[in-house]
C-alpha cells in the first residue's frame, strides 16, 4: 500500500470512529492557493510553499463538503484563520497534506510517520507520568491537542503543558508555568483520537461546543 493510500485510509476509519467531521486530503502536484493565502509564502522556500498550497487544497476540499466556500489565509502567528463559525485543522508530511472542519468545537489534526522517538527528545517530549515508550504516539497526540487548543486560548506554550495518557485517550493539564496564564474553563480535557497503519500515524482532537 502507498503512502497516499494508506493517509487515505486513516482519513477513512478516522471518519468512521468520529462521524459529523469533514475531511480533505491532497497530494502530488499543489496548485496556487488564494492570493491572500499565497502572499504569505512568497519569500518560502520551495518546499515549504509546496506543504502549504497543499494543505491549503485539502482545507478547500473539506470546506466544500462543509457547504463553505472560502479562502483560508495566514494569521500573523502563523496560524490558518478559518471562516466565521468553523473549526478547522490541517496537517502535512511526506507530501500528503490532511485538512479536517466542523462547524464550532475545538479542533487539531496531526499525520506523522510512526517508529520510535530520538531518544535525545524524548524527555522534551514526555513528562514523567507519561509512558516514553510510546514517545510518537504522545508527540502526535500532542500536537493535535495542542492546534485544537490555540484558537480558544492563543498561548504559546511547550510539550510539557499537557500530559497525555493514551489508555484513556485525553490530554490533559498539568500545573505549568507556561500554561498558567490560561483560564481554568478554557482547560477541558481533551478527547485524543489516534490510528496507526503501514507506519503511518493519524491523531485527531475534537472538543465539540
Amino acid at each position: 500500500m502507498s503512502a497516499t493510500e494508506t493517509a487515505e485510509t486513516l482519513v477513512r476509519l478516522m471518519d468512521e470512529q468520529c462521524p459529523g467531521l469533514c475531511w480533505g486530503i491532497a497530494f502530488g502536484a499543489a496548485t496556487p492557493a488564494h492570493p491572500d493565502a499565497e502572499r504569505a509564502i512568497i519569500r518560502a522556500v520551495p518546499t515549504r510553499q509546496t506543504e502549504f498550497r497543499l494543505g491549503r487544497m485539502a482545507a478547500r476540499q473539506a470546506l466544500a463538503r462543509l457547504g463553505v466556500l472560502a479562502p483560508v489565509p495566514m494569521g500573523p502567528d502563523r496560524a490558518p484563520i478559518w471562516p466565521e463559525g468553523v473549526a478547522g485543522s490541517i496537517t502535512h508530511h511526506d507530501g500528503i497534506a490532511v485538512a479536517v472542519v466542523t462547524m464550532g468545537g475545538w479542533l487539531g489534526l496531526d499525520l506523522d510517520r510512526a517508529g520510535p522517538l530520538d531518544p535525545d527528545l524524548i524527555p522534551e517530549i514526555c513528562r514523567p507520568e507519561e509512558d516514553t515508550s510510546k514517545a510518537r504516539h504522545i508527540f502526535s497526540a500532542k500536537e493535535a491537542a495542542y492546534k485544537a487548543q490555540y484558537p480558544a486560548n492563543r498561548v504559546v506554550f511547550g510539550f510539557h503543558g499537557l500530559s497525555v495518557d493514551l489508555n484513556r485517550c485525553a490530554a490533559t493539564w498539568p500545573e505549568h508555568p507556561e500554561t498558567a496564564t490560561i483560564a481554568p474553563d478554557s482547560r477541558p480535557p481533551l478527547p485524543i483520537c489516534q490510528l496507526a497503519r503501514d507506519g503511518w500515524l493519524l491523531s485527531l482532537t475534537y472538543l465539540p461546543d
